[in-house]
C-alpha cells in the first residue's frame, strides 16, 4: 500500500500546482451544483487534497480556501437556477402541494442548519440551494448560510485528510485515491444501466 501511495505522490508531484488547484476547484464547484453534485466524488477529493497537504504536496490553507469558495460558487449557481425555475408549473405544484407541507415547514424552520451542516453530508450537500430558492429564502440570508457551510466543509474536508494522513501514514493517500476511483466507476455503471433501461423501454 505504501508503494502505491508513493507512486500516486510521484504522479501528482509531476503535475503542475496550477492544474492541481484547477482540478480541486472544479470538483468542489461541481459538487455544489444540484443533481450533478450528488454523483461527483468532490467530497472525497477534498479529503484527498487534505491528505496531500500532510507531506507538503499541496498547501492546506490554500486548498481549504479553494474548496470553500468553489463550493460556495457552485451553491450560488444552484440558488440562481432555483430562482429562474419558479415559473415552471411542476415546480409550483411541488412547492405548494399539501402532501409536502410538513416537510416544507420543517425545511423553512431549519434552513440555516440544513444549509450549513448539510454541507458535511454527501448527496445532501448539493440540494439546499435549489430548495431554498424555490421556497423564497432571501438571497442575503442564503449567501450567509452557504458561505458559512462551504467554509466549514472546506475546513473539515481538508484538515480531516491532513490529520488522518499524519496519524496513520501515507497509506491513507492510496486508500482515498482508490475510493475516488470506485466512486467514479459506480457512477459510470449506474449511468450505463440507466441508459440501457431507457433503451429497453
Amino acid at each position: 500500500m505504501d508503494s502505491i501511495s508513493q507512486s500516486i505522490l510521484n504522479f501528482i508531484e509531476n503535475i503542475s500546482l496550477t492544474w492541481q488547484l484547477i482540478v480541486l476547484s472544479f470538483f468542489s464547484f461541481a459538487e455544489g451544483l444540484p443533481i450533478i453534485g450528488s454523483i461527483l466524488p468532490g467530497g472525497t477529493i477534498a479529503i484527498f487534497a487534505g491528505s496531500l497537504s500532510a507531506n507538503g504536496t499541496m498547501n492546506a490553507f490554500l486548498a481549504f480556501l479553494l474548496v470553500g469558495i468553489s463550493s460556495f460558487l457552485g451553491d450560488m449557481v444552484g440558488f440562481l437556477l432555483g430562482k429562474k425555475s419558479l415559473h415552471f408549473k411542476w415546480i409550483k405544484n411541488i412547492v405548494h402541494n399539501e402532501k409536502f407541507k410538513k416537510s416544507w415547514d420543517l425545511f423553512d424552520r431549519h434552513v440555516a442548519i440544513i444549509t450549513i451542516f448539510g454541507k458535511l453530508i454527501p448527496v445532501i450537500r448539493s440540494t439546499p440551494s435549489l430548495l431554498a430558492a424555490v421556497r423564497g429564502v432571501k438571497s442575503r440570508k442564503y449567501i450567509l448560510y452557504s458561505f458559512t457551510g462551504s467554509l466549514l466543509w472546506g475546513a473539515v474536508g481538508i484538515y480531516a485528510g491532513n490529520f488522518f494522513t499524519k496519524y496513520f501514514g501515507e497509506k491513507v493517500i492510496s486508500f482515498i485515491f482508490i475510493l475516488i476511483i470506485i466512486s467514479i466507476l459506480i457512477v459510470l455503471i449506474q449511468q450505463t444501466i440507466k441508459q440501457a433501461r431507457n433503451k429497453i423501454k
